[in-house]
């Protein structure tokens, strides 16, 4: 009887230390999406025109920490845009993604980042590279939010 109850005392030890062990390695998830309205770039390359964007910018992350304490922010910001050219009317259309991370001991995270992506026209017009420079906040409490500060184009997609 007293082997029979060490044995268990055991068990639900080794099954309490590896739930304490997975419940600390698992990482927390969470996303945002931003909503991008008539955001302009320039297209400085060919005609000068001011390119209005519209579409969505999905921001996601995951954060795990390390035996040391200190916590691992992975993160993706992906965007789905189209584009008019305000003058000529030359459509466009940009959909890339990029990863980042942040490395620290504090329980959130502060980044402002560069997401590069091929704005191409679906008219005579060429293709531009977009560059998003996009500020991600994740708080204390894991809420995640993300702005785009700003829209720049260089030449060539």
């Amino acid at each position: 009887m007293f082997r029979s109850f060490k044995r268990v005392a055991i068990l639900v030890g080794i099954l309490l230390g590896a739930a304490l062990a997975l419940a600390q390695s698992t990482p927390v998830t969470n996303s945002y999406d931003l909503v991008v309205t008539n955001q302009t770039t320039v297209n400085s390359c060919s005609v000068g025109e001011p390119v209005a964007l519209n579409g969505t910018v999905h921001v996601s992350y995951s954060v795990s920490a390390d035996n040391s304490g200190v916590n691992h922010f992975a993160m993706t910001a992906a965007n789905n845009l189209t584009g008019a050219g305000q003058k000529t009317g030359t459509p466009y259309l940009a959909s890339d993604s990029d990863d980042y991370s942040s490395n620290n001991n504090d329980s959130s995270a502060d980044l402002t980042v560069e997401l590069k992506s091929d704005l191409k026209s679906q008219g005579a017009t060429p293709g531009l590279t977009l560059v998003q420079s996009l500020h991600i906040v994740v708080d204390t409490t894991g809420n995640i939010s993300a702005q785009v500060v700003s829209n720049t184009t260089g030449c060539g997609s």
